[in-house]
């Protein structure tokens, strides 16, 4: 477990890092959070805040003596399953609010993270086995929560969920422009093309 100290202690720093300029990123446009349509923002903003704090305290519990870090995945684990199911149902209720067709894939997925974190709480592991499954979902969670801050800007990344996301047609493929020359139209005198 010693030697995970460095690596919790490095993550903790940089996730509450994060956790700050996420906040910076917030208060210079607040108006899009208070907007009666903005429920996706919202929610967009929280997942990408919960998925931070998860790994802000499961790595300050891998640095706490004797830690208990399958305590901290039921926990984390538990809050962060039970918060992104509220935002989900909150997202279905306002549907007619023009949301984007991505919502559901992209809630599907971290509410799949956050219960297979919850599961390996449960399971029998040896204290080095713990911290590697730790340090696995710390990843993780840096990744969710970095893609959804991302996703506060209006950008996409353009990477394998959103194409995955393309491909299942929950998001609205757009064709790029064609770089052919328009055809010209066959004019009056011209016969009709054969059959």
């Amino acid at each position: 477990m010693a030697s995970y100290s460095a690596f919790f202690e490095g993550a903790a720093t940089v996730a509450g890092a994060l956790i700050g300029l996420l906040f910076v990123a917030l208060s210079l446009s607040p108006e899009r959070l208070r907007d009666a349509r903005s429920v996706e923002h919202q929610a967009v903003a929280a997942t990408a805040f919960t998925a931070l704090v998860d790994a802000l305290f499961v790595s300050l519990i891998g640095l706490q003596p004797g830690s208990g870090l399958q305590y901290g995945a039921v926990i984390f684990g538990t809050l962060g399953l039970s918060s992104t199911a509220g935002l989900a149902l909150r997202l279905w209720r306002n549907r007619h609010l023009h949301l984007s067709n991505r919502w559901p894939f992209f809630i599907g997925v971290i509410l799949l993270v956050y219960a297979a974190q919850l599961v390996t709480g449960f399971l029998p592991e040896t204290p080095a086995g713990a911290a590697d499954r730790t340090a696995t979902f710390v990843y993780v969670m840096f990744g969710v929560g970095i893609a959804r801050a991302w996703q506060l800007l209006g950008l996409k990344a353009g990477g394998l969920l959103d194409q995955l996301g393309v491909s299942v047609h929950l998001v609205p493929h757009i064709e790029p422009p064609s770089t052919e020359p328009p055809s010209a139209s066959p004019s009056a005198g011209d016969p009709p093309p054969a059959a």
